[in-house]
């Protein structure tokens, strides 16, 4: 059957960068789609500059996101779907490239029992155009290995059943500004979808300067804490369903702090006491009480002594 994808596009200040993304959706040789793109109230003349991409092409909608919506790619993504009439519902990002044969490949291992069809993505740095890494989408502990990142989708990885995500409660989450694909992905694992996993890349996957890793490995405390936040929710959830062991997921948590403290000690930033205090928190909470003395000592140690980093592993 031909079945009819929406695929979802939230952009912002992207219109010098959309078009290839554009073009490679035109150029599937699968051809029953709808591509929603929703602008967040840009100011680089993309309500003129994006619909000029497609022309005459019915298939391609643009939209302008109301203006009191909240903002940001979450409530573009919310909207989009709104406004899908698929069988199938695909979120993409104004920056990626899917490969020709993409949807042909997706539509094809849709049998009727699956909710969402997963294919792999090659990370590309977007300067050098070098490939970064091919991401791991399978696990025998696909909640804890996506908490923790050992498997990852991004929000284009997944081909996901209308009817499926028509059943949730919410998608994707306005509050959210960072990690929101791996929030909206994990609270769908929840919900355990039947899945077929493919082995093959199907998008390449461009990664910026400005992206949340290069922010957090600049220490911009905003999106750290933004990031935490994200993690410390899926831990209420992960403990309310009982989805695994808190403690482990406390413990991974806790390692990414220890990491921005060792980076921020070596930077000499003082906003090393931000991470102290919640690496202090985590230890307290999970009854180690000899490492809340060892992160102490080794945080004072290293500040004024340029010793003792040890203890903060």
């Amino acid at each position: 059957m031909n079945k009819r994808v929406s695929i979802i596009i939230p952009t912002f200040n992207r219109a010098e960068i959309i078009k290839e993304t554009i073009e490679s959706i035109r150029n599937q040789t699968y051809t029953n789609w709808e591509c929603i793109i929703v602008d967040g109230d840009s100011t680089d003349q993309s309500e003129i500059k994006i619909p000029s991409y497609f022309k005459s092409d019915n298939r391609f909608q643009y939209h302008v996101l109301p203006i009191k919506s909240n903002k940001g790619p979450n409530p573009s993504r919310n909207f989009g779907f709104n406004l899908a009439t698929g069988d199938y519902v695909y979120f993409f990002d104004s920056d990626d490239i899917l490969m020709p044969f993409a949807f042909e490949t997706y539509i094809s291992n849709f049998e009727n029992e699956y909710d969402v069809v997963i294919a792999r993505l090659e990370k590309v740095d977007h300067k050098s155009k070098k490939t970064i890494s091919i991401n791991t989408i399978q696990s025998d502990n696909i909640i804890e290995d996506y908490f923790t990142g050992v498997v990852s989708f991004y929000v284009c990885g997944p081909m996901w059943r209308k009817s499926f995500l028509d059943k949730q409660t919410q998608l994707f989450d306005n509050e959210i500004s960072n990690l929101d694909d791996w929030d909206f992905n994990l609270r769908m694992l929840y919900n355990q979808p039947k899945i077929k996993y493919l082995d093959e890349v199907l998008i390449h996957y461009f990664q910026h300067e400005a992206s949340l890793k290069q922010e957090l490995n600049k220490l911009n405390l905003s999106e750290i804490d933004s990031a935490f936040r994200a993690r410390y929710k899926h831990l209420t959830l992960i403990t309310k369903y009982e989805l695994g062991f808190k403690n482990i997921y406390l413990g991974h948590i806790n390692n990414f702090y220890k990491h921005y403290l060792r980076l921020t000690l070596r930077s000499k930033s003082n906003d090393y006491l931000f991470f102290l205090i919640k690496i202090l928190k985590i230890e307290w909470e999970l009854f180690n009480v000899m490492k809340v003395f060892k992160v102490v000592i080794g945080t004072f140690m290293y500040k004024y002594l340029k010793k003792g980093e040890r203890f903060l592993y």
